[in-house]
């Protein structure tokens, strides 16, 4: 068995001197320093601020004969940190890839073309992100609309800033709300406000909305935003990840309909 870290924990910790679980603590917090610098016994002691003694006997508790099976052992034990951590990053990856996969299903091309149709069309384009997590996702739909040419506008959710634009609506204006949502009492006035004046909304959000909402827009995307399928717990993606992923696919479209070619 070589790996320090795994006779390390046959061992219980009273059964070590001070020294030694100073060593042990040093040797645990640096592990891959130690291996990565070949580090001798001379620079271990130093760094550590103890004799050689103390390593040695620390050796021979856990049956390690020597300070180059040592060495060989840490050097193991590093490598399984990194299979380890490459094990996780792979994790990350698998959350991501089944999040957008669960998307993919979920989106209905059809709406996505009313939703295209509804951008081509509008005068003037107001893209609001009604939490802050969303900025990124609306800015990044606005900034191509702006390379569209299309006039384009960037609103938060700010009330009276909003409720000035929605004040001076013109036919066919449109809004696209991102929200996480789908159930806020102010979005649905401010919706009905819209509705009333003769704009347009696109309402994309991570919940089901609301019946006054759902009965007001004129295309709705319900995205998921959190992974159903993930079965590692501990891992965390972005609630923003699908949003990015709808726009991909909505700026795909956008550059490939024969409309626009």
């Amino acid at each position: 068995m070589r790996s320090f870290l795994a006779k390390l924990s046959t061992i219980d910790d009273k059964n070590l001197t001070t020294r030694e679980l100073q060593i042990v603590d040093y040797i645990k917090n640096n592990l891959q320093t130690i291996v990565a610098n070949n580090m001798k016994i001379e620079q271990l002691a130093q760094e550590v601020g103890t004799g050689y003694s103390a390593i040695y006997g620390l050796l021979n508790k856990l049956n390690i004969k020597g300070y180059r099976d040592f060495s060989i052992s840490l050097a193991n034990d590093a490598d399984s940190a990194e299979i380890e951590i490459a094990k996780d990053d792979e994790n990350v990856v698998n959350g991501y890839v089944n999040l957008i996969k669960q998307n993919y299903s979920l989106i209905e091309k059809r709406t996505l073309f009313e939703t295209l149709q509804l951008i081509q069309n509008a005068p003037r384009v107001f893209v609001s992100y009604w939490e802050s997590v969303l900025k990124g996702p609306a800015m990044d739909l606005e900034n191509f609309l702006f390379d569209q040419e299309l006039k384009v506008t960037l609103l938060d959710s700010d009330w009276d800033t909003i409720n000035k634009r929605v004040e001076s609506v013109k036919n066919g204006d449109l809004f696209i709300f991102f929200t996480k949502y789908g159930t806020s009492k102010h979005l649905e006035k401010i919706i009905f406000k819209i509705n009333q004046s003769g704009g347009k909304v696109i309402f994309i959000s991570g919940r089901m909305p609301s019946v006054a909402i759902s009965r007001t827009v004129d295309s709705i995307h319900t995205l998921i935003v959190d992974g159903v399928e993930m079965e590692d717990t501990h891992v965390f993606i972005s609630k923003s990840v699908p949003f990015h992923y709808f726009n991909d696919l909505l700026i795909y479209h956008f550059l490939n309909t024969k409309d626009n070619k």
